[in-house]
């Protein structure tokens, strides 16, 4: 799929996760089996999620509760912002996807807490 500058559909940020973006970025980590960016957004993509070309090789994806920019290194990284109330509902939407994963999060007290999918490659 070819993605432009333009969104494609999808939800936006709801008014739950809209009240807390100003927090800025509180998310980061990696898809550990992915090594294309484009395939990554077309992963979102496919799960329902918005997804825009932010650069001839990063991606911006986005859905109700999340914000995230896609990287293209190997493997894909990310950061971005999800709402703090719903960390595990993004974990759970990674799995869904299939994508392995490591994520950072850091809470609204400022605690970090990494998380990691049951399945990580081997590097």
């Amino acid at each position: 799929m070819d993605f432009t500058s333009g969104r494609t559909g999808g939800p936006r940020l709801d008014a739950a996760a809209l009240a807390q973006v100003d927090r800025g970025s509180n998310v980061w980590g990696s898809l550990t089996a992915m090594a294309d960016a484009q395939r990554a957004a077309e992963m979102f993509h496919s799960a329902g999620w918005g997804v825009r070309r932010s650069s001839w090789t990063e991606f911006e994806v986005e859905c109700a509760f999340a914000e995230l920019e896609l990287l293209p290194v190997d493997p894909v990284v990310f950061s971005g912002f999800v709402d703090p109330d719903r960390i595990a509902v993004l974990l759970a939407a990674l799995k869904d996807m299939g994508m392995p994963f490591t994520v950072e999060f850091e809470d609204n007290d400022g605690r970090e807490h990494v998380h990691h999918s049951e399945t990580r490659p081997s590097r």
